[in-house]
């Protein structure tokens, strides 16, 4: 059984204090980009976009480091540092994706996805996954990916017209639960493993959706959903629960409402972070 440490000591402390750092570090990239050409103003007009843009960048965004390096002449390794650091075996590893998770998370947390198209009950298996694999003794946290225009908030809500007036991140808090709500605003949308970064360490992460990225994933199937399989097209598919026969798959088979044999293919081929990382890496 997979076991993380708590975190509410100084573990904890130090974890947040990496991750501060590794922010910092972007920070700086951030600052030194503009004071070489002269300020926020001419940064923007190089880049080609508009000045309150590149002024509500607390980082240089990861799809914009290209385009600021070429403008600047400030190498990406100063400019994003947690995106173009290196492990010391040379492999390029994004710090940023690990920076957030204590050496006890890095080890042992690990990530498998649920991949399939809509309505292909995604959800409903993981509903069903979570009970299964708690009482084998796992601390089980899931990840979804949602349509562009989700929101948690609703207008006329306080924490709604905190957003509405421009706050980046508001935190709701209460006895029972507290959530963070963070706007992206210019920033560009974040990617699996900076959200993974963001989670209290746990023994698994169950991802919904981000189909396409490079970490392991069950392939959800059914047939009266009328879709092609995903399958022959990701390498990264390992299995496919489906609700019919599937003789021509070349990747094993496991039957839709077979929970404990989809509990064992997910704890057989969950990777870890430090993996998942070096393969988005490329």
């Amino acid at each position: 059984m997979l076991k993380v440490r708590s975190c509410r000591s100084g573990r904890g402390l130090e974890r947040q204090r990496l991750a501060g750092h590794i922010s910092r570090m972007a920070n700086r990239g951030l600052q030194e980009a503009i004071r070489a050409v002269g300020g926020v103003t001419e940064l923007a007009r190089r880049i080609g976009i508009s000045q309150p843009s590149v002024s509500n960048w607390t980082r240089v965004p990861a799809g914009r480091v290209a385009a600021v390096e070429a403008a600047t002449g400030v190498d990406r390794s100063i400019l994003r540092p947690d995106l173009y650091g290196a492990t010391d075996d040379a492999v390029p590893v994004r710090a940023r994706d690990l920076a957030a998770l204590d050496e006890a998370a890095t080890s042992s947390m690990r990530i498998v996805g649920l991949a399939g198209w809509s309505g292909s009950g995604k959800t409903t298996l993981i509903t069903r996954l979570i009970p299964v694999l708690k009482a084998r003794g796992l601390n089980v946290s899931t990840l979804k990916h949602a349509h562009h225009g989700f929101d948690l908030d609703r207008p006329g809500k306080d924490s709604f017209r905190h957003r509405e007036a421009g706050a980046t991140e508001v935190i709701v808090s209460s006895a029972n639960r507290w959530a963070i709500l963070h706007e992206l605003r210019d920033e560009d949308e974040w990617d699996l493993l900076d959200l993974v970064a963001k989670m209290s360490p746990v023994d698994l992460v169950l991802v919904e959706g981000f189909k396409r990225d490079a970490f392991p994933k069950i392939e959800i199937h059914r047939a009266a959903n009328g879709k092609p399989l995903i399958h022959p097209d990701d390498p990264y598919i390992i299995a496919v629960a489906a609700d019919v026969a599937l003789p021509d798959v070349s990747v094993p088979i496991v039957d839709l409402n077979d929970i404990d044999a989809i509990a064992d293919l997910v704890l057989a081929h969950a990777a870890s972070l430090r993996d998942v990382a070096r393969a988005m890496a490329g």
